[in-house]
């Protein structure tokens, strides 16, 4: 069975961010010097060798504006864990290679074709590619809240860069990062870095399919909560209703449907499709595991009505189910 999601735009031109090797901060090949060095323009984290070859060069270029910043990391093959961020979104985009980023519970892969936004106060974890160079965009939390009023701003964290309404964003960027004398421009000519600090920004929001203020709770889950999300995770497989959960939570349906849109910004359905959907994506990357085909993985992660299974595939992770398979069994 072909179960594609409808045609998928073509694959976005790939970035050339030769023109901001001109903002160099460091060229090194001792990996904990770089994990210091990129730690003073990002924060601190922790950066750990994960089959690296002893003496494989790092850098970092990074050019400054008022409120954001641009630019690019390679460290080779690694693992980071970066505690909350600060208060800034950092958005994470790939030159060449790819990237698999946890962010809180939820997991992106980041390549040619998806990018991820990662929000002030979430912790990131990510394993690199060894030709992994990151192009990132580093926004402080306040300046982007000026364009959205005084209350925190959430924002999508995965980025279909096939998307028509991020391409005035990706085109203006690859415009930048691929020009010394723009870039020149920028770095040399404050008025002429806040008006593209401006259109970056504005670019930037008008992508998001949804922009909305976060207005989760801070605190601690609530016991039905973590009941429902653990009863969803034993059990993710199974022909689970909305009843189920609230019985295994120890709650009414519209409590618990409630208490999730509180405090995971989704109903307890969609978070149960979100799990089966990572564990389908898992199991595609790792070549199949012995399921066999693009079917029999779905059906056995739990999903029966299969065009609707590629459709939400392809809209979390940016290809066909089909296309993961056959990368992870290359």
């Amino acid at each position: 069975m072909d179960m594609t999601a409808g045609a998928l735009t073509a694959a976005p031109p790939s970035f050339n961010a030769s023109a901001l090797r001109m903002c160099r901060i460091f060229e090194t090949s001792d990996l904990d010097d770089a994990r210091e060095r990129i730690s003073k323009v990002m924060q601190p984290h922790s950066l750990m060798a994960r089959g690296r070859p002893n003496g494989q060069p790092s850098h970092m270029d990074f050019m400054a504006m008022k409120g954001m910043g641009i630019g690019t990391i390679k460290f080779g093959q690694a693992s980071i864990a970066v505690p909350p961020l600060d208060d800034y979104y950092l958005v994470m985009l790939c030159v060449s290679g790819g990237a698999e980023i946890r962010i809180e519970r939820d997991s992106f892969t980041v390549d040619r074709f998806n990018g991820v936004l990662c929000s002030p106060g979430s912790p990131i974890v990510g394993q690199f590619s060894p030709d992994c160079e990151q192009l990132v965009l580093k926004i402080a939390r306040s300046r982007l809240a000026a364009f959205n009023g005084p209350r925190p701003v959430r924002l999508a964290s995965r980025l279909d860069l096939r998307s028509p309404r991020l391409t005035p964003l990706l085109v203006t960027l690859r415009g930048v990062v691929g020009d010394p004398a723009t870039v020149r421009l920028i770095r040399d000519d404050p008025l002429v870095a806040a008006e593209y600090e401006q259109l970056f920004l504005r670019l930037l929001l008008a992508g998001q399919e949804r922009v909305e203020t976060d207005d989760r709770p801070q605190g601690p889950r609530p016991v039905s909560v973590r009941r429902a999300i653990a009863y969803l995770r034993e059990n993710s497989a199974a022909a689970i209703t909305l009843a189920d959960i609230a019985e295994a939570a120890g709650v009414p349906e519209r409590t618990l449907h409630d208490a999730f849109k509180r405090f995971e910004g989704v109903s307890p359905l969609r978070y149960l499709r979100n799990l089966r959907l990572d564990d389908v994506h898992a199991r595609l990357r790792g070549g199949g595991g012995g399921d066999g085909s693009v079917t029999a993985i779905a059906l056995n992660a739990g999903f029966t009505h299969l065009s609707r299974f590629a459709q939400d595939y392809a809209e979390r992770f940016g290809e066909r189910p089909s296309d993961t398979l056959r990368r992870g069994g290359a």
